[in-house]
């Protein structure tokens, strides 16, 4: 039944429902709750009538269970000692002045802030600004009646609510930081992802509605923001479809790694972590034989093989995530907020609190074979955090790069050679980062064929672990979702594990500022 139809047959049989209250408890006031509470189960129910000529055995059978719960409620009902004049006010005269007399002022301001917004907004128009339920009904262009059944139904809230002790949750004192991700065919507006971290209250919206459905109040409460102020972050969380609503309750439609969930992967990595590193170091091939001179000294050579190795484990690789998990999403977030008609997902990750010395973690950009535009070569370049003091390569650097690597700096601007010399990408005149042919790279693909299986390898058990955690730990609706997301993140993340591993044993340590050691350019023959 449509919201135009019900409310019009409600209007209709409003007195006919208070009669009806009325001749089972004898009392004005009670049969105006018992009203209201039937006014409210009828709307909450009608989405289940499926036939209009129905409507009135349903709305009779469903006044008579909730009269038969009112009898059974009446008996455990303490009396109340705040509580809001259950008469409608006469129009003359302030109804809050009558309202303050009798109630504590922080109390009822607390409830109202906690009504949802049809309840608040003609609770404040009649009782606060004093307009009358007619005026009201104009107002919010609703039926006068319906105004009535919204102030029955917001007194019997308000003086419910006085009488509870509300504790906020920990996150209106502690709120988390919370960042979000999207990977997906059609990229995605920035904007739309750093929003979220420079606004707490989205993600721990999310968070607080994360693996239980949770009400408008129930997520006020927990954050410590009264319902004005959170609706419209709602109303968007929700458009935007990271928040789902049913039957009056949210609950979070991405998948979240939890403090809970990061930690639990963690523990479980580091294990095979270390032993990958341990068979990587302990692989003989003949790379430092064969190439080692082409470079200034033994770290450089270990960081380039980890890169060319790290590389090819991810072409080898780049297949598992369709073949285990199936396609990108085609509907969900990613493809609301990129327009429509893309496949990807979008996830979050909640944070510790971090200083702002904080070195910065991770992967600060992959390039797994990033062309020049004439196609005359193409840059292998990963920045880790242990070398970004020497190398942050930019994929806008690629021509430039590719340049210098084939002997063409004349192609540059005087102001770009300064520029990439500043930087140490030339050095007298040369590049100073590893040149490979196309057939020189093969023959190292082939040397290195035994330390890449070792990384491949621990690629998978990364995302199959991941994959399996973070599904058993993700509400049931998102679980396959949560699932892929796991193995598509940290299938990169095997590889920043790895190299933070090798680092931390001192395999490969801290390199000069004017070194390279992450990058090199295959020249196309």
């Amino acid at each position: 039944m449509d919201n135009m139809k019900l409310e019009q047959m409600i209007t209709d049989n409003m007195k006919s429902i208070f009669g009806f209250a009325l001749t089972r408890v004898h009392n004005i006031n009670e049969a105006e709750e018992l009203a209201s509470d039937i006014l409210y189960e009828i709307v909450k129910s009608a989405h289940n009538l499926k036939e209009e000529a129905r409507f009135y055995g349903f709305m009779w059978k469903i006044a008579e269970n909730t009269y038969k719960d009112h009898l059974r409620k009446k008996s455990k009902i303490r009396n109340n000692s705040c509580e809001l004049d259950c008469n409608i006010a006469d129009e003359s005269g302030s109804a809050l002045d009558k309202i303050i007399k009798k109630q504590e002022l922080n109390l009822l301001r607390r409830e109202l802030s906690l009504l949802s917004k049809q309840y608040r907004e003609a609770t404040v128009l009649y009782y606060i600004d004093g307009l009358s339920c007619s005026q009201t009904a104009s107002k919010l262009q609703i039926s006068t009646e319906m105004v009535k059944y919204y102030l029955f139904r917001a007194r019997k809230i308000i003086r419910e609510g006085m009488n509870m002790e509300r504790l906020y949750g920990e996150k209106s004192y502690r709120p988390n930081i919370f960042e979000i991700d999207f990977w997906g065919t059609l990229g995605g507006e920035d904007r739309e992802y750093t929003d979220f971290q420079r606004r707490k209250i989205k993600g721990n919206i999310l968070l607080a509605a994360y693996y239980t459905p949770v009400t408008l109040q129930e997520i006020s409460i927990e954050l410590g923001v009264a319902l004005p102020y959170l609706e419209d972050e709602i109303k968007l969380l929700t458009e935007r479809q990271y928040l789902i609503c049913k039957n009056d309750k949210y609950i979070t439609n991405i998948p979240i790694y939890t403090l809970e969930c990061t930690n639990a992967i963690n523990d479980k990595l580091k294990e095979f972590t270390k032993e990958a590193a341990d068979r990587f170091i302990s692989v003989t091939d003949e790379f430092d034989s064969k190439f080692g001179d082409r470079f200034t000294n033994e770290n450089l050579t270990r960081w380039q093989k980890l890169l060319l190795c790290l590389r090819k484990s991810l072409i080898d690789t780049q297949n598992d995530l369709e073949g285990n998990y199936g396609e990108m999403p085609k509907d969900g977030p990613y493809s609301v907020v990129n327009g429509g008609g893309g496949r990807g997902v979008v996830w979050g990750r909640s944070l510790e609190s971090v200083s702002k010395d904080k070195l910065p973690s991770g992967i600060q950009g992959i390039y797994n074979g990033m062309p020049s535009k004439d196609n005359s070569g193409s840059v292998i370049a990963m920045n880790f955090r242990q070398t970004l003091n020497a190398q942050h390569f930019t994929g806008d650097m690629a021509d430039a790069v590719v340049n210098i690597a084939r002997g063409h700096s004349s192609t540059l601007s005087e102001d770009e050679i300064r520029s990439y010399s500043e930087k140490g990408y030339i050095k007298d005149s040369k590049a100073n980062f590893a040149v490979w042919t196309e057939k020189e790279y093969d023959e190292l693909c082939s040397i290195l064929v035994e330390c890449t299986s070792v990384v491949s390898e621990l690629n998978r058990k990364t995302a199959q672990t991941a994959a399996a955690i973070t599904a058993d730990l993700a509400p049931s609706h998102i679980k396959e979702v949560a699932e892929y997301v796991g193995a598509l993140t940290y299938r990169l993340n095997s590889i920043e594990n790895l190299v933070n591993t090798l680092y931390e044993i001192g395999w490969i340590t801290p390199v000069d500022d004017t070194d390279k050691p992450c990058i090199c350019v295959v020249i196309n023959q």
